[in-house]
C-alpha cells in the first residue's frame, strides 16, 4: 500500500524554496568576492556547514509528508512561510549589493557598509534555516507545550553550538611557531592598527619584523605589504615599507598595495592582481597566531594555497581570549557567508 503524502503541494513548494534559497545563498557567496561558480569547492567547511543545513530541512519536509500521522496544515504553512521570508531576505541582500550600489564608498566598523548590509540579511536568512530546521524536526519527532518557544530558545543554542565550534577550530590551531625553514617566492604581511606619527602598533610591528627575519635569511624572496589608510594617515602598507627600507630592504623587492581594509580583501587582492603567481609561486602569509587560522581558510576560499608563518609578539592572556574570540565569531561568519 502506498504511503499518501500529506499536503503535497505545501510539501513541494517548501522543498523548491529551500533549494533556491541554497543556489542563492551560494551565488552570493562567491559573486560578493569576485569568483565564479566553478571555484565552488565542496570540501570546504562553510560549503560543508551550508550543505549539511539545507539537507536537514529538505529531509525533514520529506519526512513530514510521509508521516503517518497527520500534521496540522497551519504548522507547514508556517514553515513555507519561513522559507519564503528567508529566501526573500537573501534577494533584498543582493538588490542592495549589486544594483542599487548603496553607500558604495561608507565604511562601518572597518567593512564595506553594502556587505554590512548584505551580512546582516544573510545572517536572518541563516537563522530562520537554523528554525526550519530544527522546527520540522520537532514535529516530527512530536510537540511540546510552548514548542515554538522552545524552538526559538534551541536556535539560539544550534547558533552558540556553532560558535563554539569556531572558537576550537581557532584555539586548536597548528604550531605555526614552529621551525621552518622552507624557502617562499612571496611573503604576505596583512596590515593592522597604526599608531599616531605613523608608527605601526605592537602587533603590526610583530609580523613587519617577522617579515624582515624571514627575508634577510633568505626565506622569502619578496614581500607584499597590504592595507589602506584612515584620513589623514599614512597607510599601512606605507607604514610598513617605510619601516623595511630604512632597514635595509631593497624597495624592489617590495609589493606596495593601499586600497584593502580588511583581511578578506587583502587576500582577495593577492588572488585578483597576482594570478600570474599565486598558482605557480610559493607563498606565505607573516601574521598573528590567533589570525592565520582565520586567513589560511580564506586562502583556502579562494584557492590559494599558502602556508602560515606566526610571528614572535606575545599577547598577555586577556588579550589572547578577547583578540581569539573575535577571530572565532569573523571565521564563522565567513564560513557562512564569504564576508
Amino acid at each position: 500500500m502506498k504511503t499518501k503524502i500529506q499536503y503535497p503541494s505545501i510539501i513541494l513548494s517548501s522543498i523548491i524554496t529551500n533549494l533556491g534559497i541554497f543556489v542563492l545563498v551560494t551565488f552570493i557567496k562567491y559573486k560578493i568576492n569576485g569568483l565564479s561558480l566553478l571555484d565552488y569547492r565542496i570540501d570546504y567547511i562553510g560549503n560543508i556547514l551550508n550543505i549539511l543545513i539545507s539537507v536537514g530541512v529538505i529531509s525533514g519536509f520529506v519526512v513530514i509528508g510521509l508521516k503517518k500521522k497527520q500534521i496540522e496544515k497551519g504548522r507547514l504553512n508556517f514553515l513555507l512561510i519561513l522559507q519564503i521570508l528567508s529566501l526573500i531576505s537573501l534577494i533584498i541582500s543582493i538588490v542592495l549589493f549589486d544594483f542599487i550600489k548603496l553607500a558604495t564608498n561608507e565604511y562601518l566598523f572597518s567593512f564595506p557598509i553594502k556587505k554590512v548590509y548584505t551580512g546582516f540579511l544573510m545572517i536572518v536568512s541563516l537563522f530562520i534555516q537554523i528554525y526550519s530546521l530544527l522546527y520540522s524536526w520537532g514535529l516530527i519527532l512530536g510537540l511540546e507545550k510552548l514548542f515554538e518557544i522552545r524552538t526559538l530558545i534551541r536556535s539560539i543554542s544550534a547558533v552558540l553550538i556553532l560558535v563554539l565550534f569556531s572558537i576550537f577550530f581557532v584555539w586548536n590551531v597548528n604550531d605555526y611557531n614552529s621551525k621552518n625553514e622552507d624557502e617562499y617566492d612571496y611573503g604576505l604581511i596583512p596590515g593592522a592598527a597604526v599608531w599616531k606619527k605613523d608608527k605601526p602598533s605592537p602587533i603590526f610591528e610583530g609580523r613587519i619584523r617577522k617579515a624582515l627575519e624571514l627575508y634577510r635569511q633568505g626565506q622569502i624572496k619578496k614581500i607584499i605589504l597590504t592595507g589602506g589608510n584612515a584620513p589623514g594617515e599614512l597607510s599601512e602598507a606605507e607604514v610598513a615599507y617605510k619601516y623595511l627600507t630604512n632597514l635595509g630592504v631593497d624597495y624592489k623587492n617590495l609589493i606596495v598595495e593601499q586600497m584593502t581594509s580588511t583581511t578578506t580583501e587583502q587576500i582577495k587582492y593577492l588572488r585578483n592582481n597576482h594570478k600570474d603567481f599565486v598558482s605557480s609561486s610559493k607563498i606565505s602569509i607573516i601574521s598573528d597566531d590567533f589570525h592565520l587560522s582565520r586567513i589560511l581558510q580564506i586562502c583556502r576560499f579562494y584557492n590559494i594555497e599558502a602556508k602560515g608563518i606566526s610571528t614572535d609578539y606575545k599577547l598577555t592572556f586577556e588579550k589572547t581570549i578577547f583578540y581569539r574570540t573575535r577571530e572565532s565569531i569573523a571565521l564563522l561568519l565567513f564560513w557562512f557567508f564569504a564576508i
